[in-house]
């Protein structure tokens, strides 16, 4: 008879289902997040788009309940080198912040007119943090899928297999994008209490 304590424990079929089916919607939510965040870093880096300053109307929470705070701003964004008659009005929504009227701050105009993206470290680490934990989940989803079963019989001098040499590199990929996440997060912290 073979030791309950030994035995590696197997879900079932429908169990097996259900996580997948999960772990395929968190992972989709999770590129995307990557995808979308990733953007905008280009955008606040300069690889593209047109450079210029935003100037802020007025912003003001829209969440209702006032438990979270989702902070949309209304302003101009003028190219640089553009006048009055080159400034385009702007809607930007969630943004985190909630400037003071008539503050002015560094933004790149992406493809779309309407996309703007404040434009230096600030831009940066806001956008820095999000790719950092979008991409810790990314890799732990893919951790969970390769690493192997385990078998509780510990043995240290078994050679690992290439399976959970993989499973090591993922592993250690989420520690990475967990500490880039975390940093973003501070440094964002700290420039919004500083400035």
């Amino acid at each position: 008879m073979a030791d309950s304590r030994t035995v590696p424990r197997t879900r079932g079929p429908v169990a097996r289902v259900f996580l997948w089916l999960g772990g395929g919607v968190i992972a989709f939510a999770a590129t995307f997040w990557v995808v979308t965040a990733t953007t905008d870093l280009a955008l606040s880096v300069g690889v593209y788009g047109t450079p210029g300053t935003y100037k802020v109307a007025s912003c003001h929470d829209t969440d209702a309940s006032r438990k979270n705070s989702d902070i949309s701003c209304y302003g101009d964004f003028t190219p640089d080198g553009g006048g009055a008659d080159d400034a385009v009005y702007v809607h930007l929504e969630d943004t985190g912040h909630d400037y003071p009227d008539g503050t002015e701050f560094a933004a790149r105009q992406g493809l779309e007119p309407e996309t703007i993206q404040r434009a230096g470290i600030r831009g940066v680490t806001d956008e820095l943090w999000q790719i950092g934990f979008a991409a810790a989940i990314l890799c732990w989803l893919a951790y969970m899928a390769v690493r192997p079963p385990q078998s509780g019989r510990p043995n240290p001098g078994r050679v690992l297999s290439r399976r959970e040499k993989v499973a090591e590199r993922l592993m250690g990929g989420v520690v990475v994008c967990v500490g880039v996440g975390v940093l973003g997060f501070l440094a964002g912290l700290v420039e919004e209490i500083a400035f």
